[in-house]
C-alpha cells in the first residue's frame, strides 16, 4: 500500500523514542537510513527521501538518521531552511527528525546483536546513502548494511549488501529520485522540492560549464520539476559572497531556488575557525603499504583561503588546524577551501588546499606531499603564505576536483607509502 509523504513525515516524531526502547522487541524490526557525517543538504535529503522510498515496498519502519549533532544544524542554514519549509508543508517539523546525538547508536546496534554475533537479516537493516562505507567511528554498522545508494568512489566494502547502487553522478539525491520514480510515478510537491534542491545545488543548476551534471541528474530534474508548486512571489537573492542578509525559498523557478540555496550555503563569514573545520567534515581509516592505519580527515570550507587569512591571520588558522588534528586524533588532515575570489576585478571560482600532519606521521609527510603534488590535483605553493613542516598551503589548479575526487587521490598516495 502506498504511504503518502505527509503520513511518513508525521510518523517521524516517534522514531527517537522507538530507537531508545529498552529492547529490540519493543522497537520491533527496523530499517535505519544514514547519510554521511558531513550532513550537507544532499546527505540529509537523501536519507529522508530514501527512508520514505523504502516504506513504499516494506511494512518495516524505515527511520532516517541525520548523521550530525542536532546543534550543528545552525552551521548549515541551507539545510535548516529547506527542511523547515518542506517538512512544514507536510505537517512536520525539524524537531521530529532524529539526529545522531538524539540516540545511542551503538546501544541500538547492540540490542540487535545476538550473543553468537550472528546477524539475522531483516531484524535490523542499515542503508547507507551519500557514502558507501561506514566511517571509522561507525564501523560497527557494517555487518548490518543491506543497501547502499551513493555517488562517491566505491570503497569496496559492505560487499554483502543486497543493493549497491553506486554511481558517480552529480547528486546522490538524483539516485534516490530514480529509485523512488520506479515505485511512485508522482510524488508530493513538498518532497519534489526537497529532492530537487540538492540536485540543483550540487550541479550548479545543471550548468554545462560546471561539468557536474550527468544524464541521471538531468532526468531527476525533468521528473521532479513539473511536480513542484512554486510560490507566487520570488525571493530577492544574488550571488554576492559577502551578503548575509535573510534569504527566502519562496521562489518561482530553478534558477532562483539555486541562488537562494547557494547564498545560504555560503553564509560562513561569522563562523569560527573551528566551526569552519567541522561544518562539512568527513573522516576515514586508510591503510598504508605496510598495513598501518592512518586516521584521515577532510574538511570542506566554502571560504577562500585568502579571505580566511585576511579575517583571522595565518597564525590563527595554523593553530586552529593543529588543534583540530589533535582533537580528532588525525594523522593527516586536508582543508579544502573553495569559492569565488576577485582576480583582476573579476570574481572567479577557485580552490585551495591546506595539508596538515599529526605528530605520529610526520616522518612520512615528505612522501605524502610528493605524492599529492605529483597527482592530477595540480597543486602549486600558495603565494605569500609560508608553509611549515606540519601545515602546508597550496592552490589547487584543478578546480573541478571536489572531495569526491580528492579523497581517492589521497587514499592512493597513503596506500603507496
Amino acid at each position: 500500500m502506498t504511504v503518502s509523504f505527509s503520513s511518513f513525515v508525521k510518523s517521524l516524531a516517534v522514531n527517537t523514542a522507538r530507537l531508545s526502547s529498552a529492547s529490540p522487541w519493543a522497537a520491533g524490526k527496523l530499517t535505519l537510513v544514514l547519510g554521511n557525517e558531513s550532513a550537507d543538504l544532499d546527505s540529509m535529503v537523501s536519507s529522508i527521501s530514501l527512508a520514505y522510498t523504502l516504506t513504499q515496498t516494506s511494512s518495516v519502519p524505515a527511520i532516517p538518521i541525520i548523521n550530525a549533532p542536532r546543534a550543528d544544524l545552525s552551521l548549515r542554514p541551507d539545510c535548516n531552511l529547506l527542511l523547515t519549509t518542506t517538512l512544514a508543508l507536510s505537517g512536520g517539523s525539524l524537531h521530529d527528525l532524529t539526529f545522531i546525538d538524539d540516540i545511542d547508536l551503538p546501544s541500538v546496534i547492540e540490542k540487535y546483536t545476538p550473543a553468537d554475533n550472528y546477524v539475522v537479516p531483516g531484524q535490523l537493516d542499515v542503508w547507507l546513502t551519500d557514502h558507501n562505507a561506514p566511517t571509522s567511528t561507525q564501523i560497527f554498522l557494517e555487518p548490518f548494511v543491506r543497501g547502499i545508494v551513493d555517488h562517491h568512489v566505491d570503497e569496496g566494502r559492505c560487499l554483502g549488501a543486497e543493493t549497491r547502487d553506486i554511481e558517480m553522478v552529480g547528486s546522490c539525491a538524483s539516485l534516490v529520485a530514480r529509485m523512488l520514480r520506479e515505485r511512485e510515478p508522482l510524488v508530493d510537491s513538498a518532497l519534489a522540492k526537497m529532492l530537487l534542491s540538492p540536485v540543483l545545488l550540487d550541479t550548479a543548476n545543471l550548468s554545462p560549464t560546471a561539468n557536474k551534471a550527468t544524464d541521471v541528474d538531468r532526468a531527476a530534474v525533468a521528473w521532479l520539476l513539473p511536480q513542484v508548486q512554486w510560490a507566487q512571489m520570488s525571493a530577492t537573492t544574488n550571488d554576492d559572497d559577502d551578503a548575509d542578509s535573510p534569504v527566502s525559498l519562496d521562489v518561482q523557478n530553478t534558477t532562483e531556488l539555486y541562488w537562494a540555496l547557494d547564498k545560504l550555503k555560503g553564509q560562513v563569514s561569522d563562523l569560527s575557525a573551528r566551526d569552519l573545520l567541522r561544518k562539512d567534515y568527513k573522516q576515514w581509516l586508510v591503510n598504508d603499504h605496510s598495513g598501518s592505519q592512518w586516521n584521515v580527515g577532510i574538511s570542506s570550507v566554502g571560504y577562500r583561503l585568502k579571505k580566511w587569512v585576511k579575517r583571522d591571520g595565518q597564525e590563527a588558522i595554523v593553530a586552529a588546524v593543529e588543534q583540530w588534528v589533535g582533537e580528532r586524533q588525525l594523522d593527516i588532515a586536508l582543508v579544502m577551501t573553495h569559492g569565488k575570489a576577485k582576480q583582476k576585478g573579476v570574481k572567479t571560482y577557485g580552490r585551495d588546499l591546506v595539508v596538515a600532519f599529526g605528530e605520529r606521521r610526520m616522518d612520512k609527510s615528505s612522501d605524502v606531499i610528493a605524492g599529492l603534488t605529483a597527482s592530477d590535483l595540480e597543486l602549486t605553493d600558495f603565494a605569500k603564505l609560508q608553509s611549515t613542516e606540519q601545515v602546508r598551503f597550496y592552490e589547487q589548479q584543478r578546480t573541478e576536483a571536489s572531495r569526491k575526487q580528492v579523497f581517492p587521490t589521497l587514499k592512493g598516495v597513503i596506500e603507496s607509502v
